[in-house]
């Protein structure tokens, strides 16, 4: 681990060094293949402002897997700007968060609950700071994290097959009441596949990695012929077991399509990137291709994802993170590039993207309420970044 450690202090520094001399035009030599404009220059601004946004008027967001999500921007915003506010506003949220943990390990999610989905998101924050803090920090991250898989463990809340429970109905003064321990695709992505992988990454014990393989494998044995990944939540009525009810797969396959493919897709990248086993690689990044497939072959004409207006379209930006990580590691298809465009393009146009309301100014008449407003912009942000630095949110 100190090695690690030290090897990306060194990286860290002659970055920082040699940062001075780079200018914006030199910062996009390589051609990108994602943006919409010449020369990045248009998307940087939007992300620019973006982040001065979140500073301003973000930078204490109670629910925690919005928050994350927001910090998880400025720390990226960080890394292609230079700009020492953005990281230490995301630092400052991350020492807020480290308070908010309960001597039982978990967090609650902001809204009265505890799930392992919204911590896999907050948590992720830690991950991106990690190479950016003094070792106390590092300590302070890592120890927390680790009462928090511990902890997972010993509640019961890893099944048999692979897939993770849900949380806790109820938390108040640290005591959590009624326990969900149904199995939950996206608590199975974002904290077994993220988050037990990191620790795999941060330890090399060999027993994170298979939680996170497990978790993984199990969500992807589920997946439709068409590349549909299902949303699998009992207690939202999309029960695994009762598919073949109408009802039951509507909510499986239609209710949260997008939201289920972005956050399947940030475990998948994760534990494909960080890993370290090469069997393991190629069966995730050809697993994961027929969802790819579905995304392309789905896109609005628009160049978004979901129904118009929907919870589900506020979380669907996390899509794009997952189309740039598979161009750039598993495939350069032209197809995977020209819709990652495409959205880029909807973001520039202020007329397309007016009731996403994403820098604050006033959103068009009815279109989201503030708080799923406020899950658009932050999942818009890592990707934006991602658009602009291939790559960069994802970066252990």
């Amino acid at each position: 681990m100190a090695i690690r450690t030290f090897r990306r202090s060194v990286s860290a520094f002659c970055l920082l060094l040699f940062f001075p001399l780079l200018s914006p035009a030199a910062s996009t030599v390589r051609s990108n293949p994602f943006c919409a404009d010449s020369g990045c220059r248009q998307t940087r601004q939007f992300l620019r402002q973006l982040c001065d946004y979140i500073v301003n008027k973000k930078s204490n967001f109670s629910v925690i897997f919005i928050g994350g999500y927001y910090m998880r921007t400025l720390v990226a915003g960080y890394e292609i700007f230079g700009d020492r506010q953005y990281l230490d506003t995301a630092i400052a949220y991350a020492d807020s968060l480290l308070k908010k943990q309960m001597p039982n390990g978990f967090w609650p999610s902001g809204y009265g609950t505890v799930y392992l989905a919204d911590t896999g998101s907050a948590l992720g924050l830690f991950i991106a700071l990690y190479d950016h803090v003094d070792h106390q920090r590092q300590k302070e991250y890592f120890d927390a994290v680790q009462r928090y898989v511990n902890s997972i463990e010993k509640d019961g809340m890893i099944h048999k097959n692979g897939a993770l429970g849900t949380g806790w109905r109820h938390v108040k003064d640290g005591v959590m009441t009624g326990p969900i321990r149904d199995q939950y695709t996206i608590s199975s992505a974002l904290t077994g596949g993220e988050i037990f992988t990191w620790m795999y990454h941060i330890t090399g014990q060999n027993k994170y990695r298979e939680v996170a393989y497990h978790a993984l494998k199990w969500i992807l044995s589920t997946m439709r012929s068409d590349g549909n990944i299902p949303y699998i939540l009992t207690m939202e009525g999309a029960d695994w077991n009762e598919r073949g009810n109408p009802k039951v797969d509507y909510h499986l396959w239609h209710s949260w399509t997008y939201d289920t493919s972005s956050y399947v897709g940030e475990g998948a990248l994760s534990f494909d990137l960080y890993c370290g086993n090469q069997a393991w690689r190629r069966w995730i990044e050809s697993a994961i291709r027929p969802n790819i497939e579905f995304l392309l072959r789905t896109q609005n004409a628009n160049g978004t994802w979901a129904k118009h207006g929907s919870s589900d379209q506020a979380r669907s930006p996390g899509v794009i993170n997952v189309l740039t990580w598979y161009y750039e590691h598993v495939h350069h298809g032209p197809r995977v590039a020209q819709a990652v465009r495409r959205f880029d393009a909807f973001i520039l146009n202020p007329r397309e993207s007016k009731a996403w309301d994403l820098l604050g100014a006033g959103a068009a008449p009815n279109s989201w309420n503030e708080i799923t407003a406020d899950v658009a912009r932050s999942l818009t942000g890592r990707a934006v970044a991602d658009i602009v630095q291939p790559g960069v949110d994802a970066r252990w």
